[in-house]
């Protein structure tokens, strides 16, 4: 039965393969037949997969498990290729007709072109990989709660227990909006052994990811905007003793200034700058300390066996800046949704032979759990 099914699937799959070629090839949007037609192929898949996944647990079969797994990914593959050929369709063949989001025509810019940039920000920005993200698309309210203030004795049977002073306190995510934008050459749209489509994501990515890394780090908040690291409390920032300098002393007092509950997936971060000065640091007898059982113990990525992080976007040495963060940066929470509105721009930048490409994300951030985090700030 799954076999036949399988090929069912393969089959409404070639379908929505050969609409879309054909509209290519007569140079058109999708008509009303035709996104009936796609609509129908999709729930007949929807189907065949609840099918296939109940047969799947009904035999229990690891190796009939895999062979459908591996089927699973292989189509998942194919329906992102016919997912970005309709995308690069319509900006091809509708730029004359005007812009249209993807909210209002999902169908021809899928929602899985949004979630690949998505994904591309996630894996271009550091520091969004080790925060807390929350993925929904309404208001967020955390709750934080300080444990070191939470009263914990010995007792004594009769006598009435001493209550905490610690109390839960609430931070709220609400929706800050994030846009941007690339303009592409027409003739390089027109090419037609190239696809764009990698291009596109790829730009609005790092368009997206070079913003979010300096508003996390150094995001202040207020209205309609972001909070980053610089949030942090007078109680979680070391000062240092010279300025333009740092010294190793100070570099180990700010590590242990973070609980040892949080520091298992504790690191630094820092700019580039501010590491190479750190790697130049050396002992009173002139051996750098970068040598096994210095500051480095293996690679030279590794400040008291703890990674370390770059990024451009933290500030370099300097008077008053937060030159250094350390700890574990789940303690920054953010908020930020799965998808994403895309608008094709074409009157706009018709004069110049180009098309703009236009992506708007909700999200809002927060340094949550401050007690995770410290930080290096010049004299």
């Amino acid at each position: 039965m799954s076999k036949a099914l399988i090929e069912e699937r393969n089959a409404l799959l070639d379908l929505m393969d050969n609409l879309v070629e054909k509209i290519k090839v007569d140079k058109r949007g999708f008509n009303v037949s035709e996104k009936h037609e796609i609509d129908m192929a999709k729930a007949r898949i929807g189907e065949i997969d609840m099918t296939l996944d109940l047969e799947k647990e009904r035999r229990g079969g690891m190796e009939n498990m895999q062979v459908i797994k591996n089927v699973d990914v292989e189509n998942e593959k194919e329906q992102r290729a016919l997912d970005e050929k309709a995308f690069l369709t319509w900006v091809k063949e509708n730029r004359a007709t005007g812009g249209i989001t993807a909210g209002s025509n999902g169908g021809v810019i899928p929602v899985s072109i949004a979630s690949q940039i998505i994904d591309q920000v996630k894996n271009m920005s550091g520091i969004l990989q080790r925060a807390t993200v929350w993925n929904v698309q309404s208001d967020l309210n955390i709750p934080v709660y300080d444990f070191t203030q939470h009263v914990v004795s010995y007792f004594t049977e009769g006598s009435s227990i001493a209550d905490s002073n610690a109390t839960f306190t609430t931070v709220a995510l609400k929706n800050v909006i994030i846009g941007t934008l690339t303009k592409v050459s027409n003739s390089f749209i027109n090419r037609s052994d190239i696809n764009v489509v990698p291009f596109l994501i790829n730009e609005l990515a790092k368009a997206i990811s070079w913003f979010l890394e300096g508003e996390l780090i150094a995001g202040v908040g207020g209205a309609g905007k972001l909070n980053g690291l610089a949030q942090i409390t007078a109680g979680q920032t070391t000062t240092g003793a010279t300025t333009m300098t740092i010294t190793p002393d100070e570099l180990i007092s700010l590590q242990l200034k973070v609980p040892q509950v949080y520091q298992e997936n504790a690191c630094w971060l820092m700019s580039p700058s501010t590491f190479a000065y750190i790697r130049s640091l050396k002992a009173t007898t002139g051996q750098s300390l970068f040598t096994d059982g210095g500051l480095s113990n293996k690679y030279d990525y590794l400040l008291l066996g703890k990674p370390v992080l770059l990024s451009d976007r933290v500030p370099n040495m300097a008077v008053n800046a937060l030159e250094i963060f350390y700890g574990d940066f789940s303690g920054l929470h953010v908020k930020m949704t799965n998808n994403m509105e895309i608008k094709v721009l074409l009157e706009r930048y018709a004069e110049m032979y180009q098309t703009g490409i236009s992506a708007f994300i909700e999200m809002d951030s927060a340094l949550a759990e401050p007690a995770k985090i410290v930080c290096y700030k010049g004299k």
